[in-house]
This record gives C-alpha cells, structure tokens and sequence, in this order.
C-alpha cells in the first residue's frame, strides 16, 4: 500500500512553506506566530469571497500543495481525489450560525454563514478551485493518510490531495484549555495538505511506504487513558517489520507523552525521537498531517531514511505512517 509524496501545502504558527519546516528542523526556528496565525494565500480573492476562514486555511495550503506538485498538463481530472480530516471544522461559524438562530429572526440566518458550517465545505471548495472530479470525503475521525494510500493502491485514483485542517475558535480553545489532559500543551491551529501519486516521479519528495492505525477507544486529548493504551500503541508499531532512523511522536507537553515515548522506547529503543508539536503546537484534529509534513520534510533534505510519524485524532483513533526515500 504504497503512495508518493509529490508536494507538501503547511499553514501553521512554525512553518508555511517546506523549506520553513527545514529550518526548524534544523535547528532555526523562527519567532512562533500568535493565534490566529496571519497567511498570506495566492488565490485571487474573488474566489474566495463569502467563504468561511476555515475554508481559506484548507484552500490556502491546498493550493500551495498544488503549485509545488505541478500536475502535467493533460491530467485526467476525474482520477485526482481530495482526503482532507478534520476534528471541529468551521466551530467559528457553527457558533454564527447558532446565535442567529437563537436571535429568531430568520432572515438572519445567512445562507453563507449556514454553508460554512458543513465540515465538507472546505472540500468542496478546493475541487472547485483545482477542477478536481475524483474521490473526495471530509473525516471526521480516522486516518486520512491510510485512506489515501488505499485508494491509490485499488486503483481508485491516480493523485489524491490529501491532509487536514483546524481552525483557532476562541470559545473552543477557551474551553479545552480547562481539560486537565491539554495542560502543558500549546493549543494552536493550521492546514497541512499534500499532493500524493500512485505512481514516483522526478518531483517525488518521499513515500508513504506503510501505515497502520488503531483505536485508543478514547481521544488522549480528550479523556485521561491509563497504561493500556500503551500496550495498544507498542501493537502498532510492532506491525512494522523494520525499524524507523526518527519516530516524530504525537508528544505535546501532556501526560500522554510518557505512555508514547514509553511505547517507542521499547519497540523502537535506537530511534531518534522527535516532536513537533513543540513548535506547531497542538493542532487537534490537524496534528497528524502536520507531524507528517515534518516527517516528509525531513526525509526530502536527507536528515533520515525513514521516518515513523504517529497522531492522535478527536475520537480515539492513533494513526502511524512510515514515510521514507522514495
């Protein structure tokens, strides 16, 4: 089940482009933006007009992704799909829309606003931008990655425009910051897409070689879990049946760092481990997919050979990716 990494799309606090990923990764990174982080997208702002933020993080950092993959010409764009998670999608406008409602005058609620709240807006929007016709879904909850990598590999598509997508949302955030499971974590946001292939090619930047996921029954960042979900986690990275140069973990200043690091220690005890959540921040249901740009990042400018990237999504699930030289 192998897929390739042609391009990489990233919004966050640390990062937005790959060569900004590279700097941080060596060392250098730069002063962290404040939330909500300020972007600056390409896309001309006519086609963006009445469309939530939310959408413009997704859109911005898909079209990043886009541009750097350079899709020839003469693509059949029936077979080019877009995978995209998400763990509250546009809760920014969820709330506009409620306090409208709750005002009880109907011409209030606004048609756009109403729009904006679906989680697959975002989605929509970017095949529409990028006349993309092929598989396209929002997850809620699940592996975006292993998803992608399973269409590619059944055929299902030739290219997938895959990643994921959290907006900052003040009354959120406010809010999950009085769990006792986020203390000691940054809460944040960002996009991270990618522009995945079947098939390897001269712009190829890494491969997503294997990828595995299993459910912790409760979100870590949600719920306190105890030592059995370390047992989960050690099953998992156990079906790999070689070992990684660098774990980049899902660690993030929580106590969940110590059920993690404990499992990778034992299954993988001369792996380097690595977190960038420490410069992203917490990112919820986007965490992963940034982890991975990290990982492909990474691999791209030859600091590792392999490189096992794991996350955490809102319902439980924990998602490993072995991403490496193509």
């Amino acid at each position: 089940m192998t897929a390739y990494i042609q391009s990489i799309g990233i919004i966050s606090r640390c990062a937005q482009s790959t060569e900004d990923i590279i700097k941080v990764l060596n060392g250098n990174a730069p002063e962290l933006s404040s939330l909500p982080v300020e972007f600056e997208s390409q896309i001309p702002a006519a086609k963006m007009r009445r469309n939530s933020r939310y959408n413009k993080l997704a859109c911005t950092a898909a079209d990043n992704a886009v541009r750097e993959a350079a899709i020839p010409e003469g693509t059949d764009h029936r077979r080019i799909g877009t995978i995209v998670s998400t763990g509250y999608g546009s809760s920014v406008y969820h709330s506009q829309f409620g306090d409208m409602t709750a005002k009880g005058v109907p011409g209030l609620c606004s048609p756009a606003v109403f729009s904006g709240t679906v989680p697959n807006s975002c989605v929509g929007q970017i095949c529409i931008l990028n006349d993309f016709r092929g598989a396209s879904t929002v997850l809620t909850g699940g592996d975006p990655i292993e998803y992608t990598a399973l269409l590619l590999g059944t055929g299902k598509a030739d290219m997938i425009l895959c990643g994921s997508v959290e907006e900052y949302d003040t009354a959120l955030f406010d809010e999950l910051g009085r769990l006792d499971t986020l203390k000691g974590c940054e809460l944040s946001e960002g996009a991270a897409m990618f522009m995945t292939s079947r098939e390897k090619t001269e712009r190829t930047l890494a491969e997503i070689s294997r990828s595995y996921s299993a459910s912790l029954g409760k979100s870590p960042l949600l719920h306190r879990l105890d030592g059995s979900a370390a047992d989960i986690i050690a099953d998992i990275l156990k079906r790999y049946d070689y070992a990684p140069d660098a774990v980049f973990t899902s660690a993030n200043g929580t106590y969940f760092d110590d059920i993690e690091n404990g499992a990778a220690e034992d299954v993988f005890p001369g792996a380097v481990r690595f977190a960038p959540k420490k410069y992203a921040g917490e990112t919820l249901g986007c965490g992963y997919a940034v982890n991975a740009a990290f990982a492909a990042a990474a691999v791209k400018c030859g600091m590792y050979g392999k490189v096992l990237v794991t996350g955490t999504d809102m319902v439980g699930n924990y998602c490993t990716a072995m991403i490496e030289r193509a």
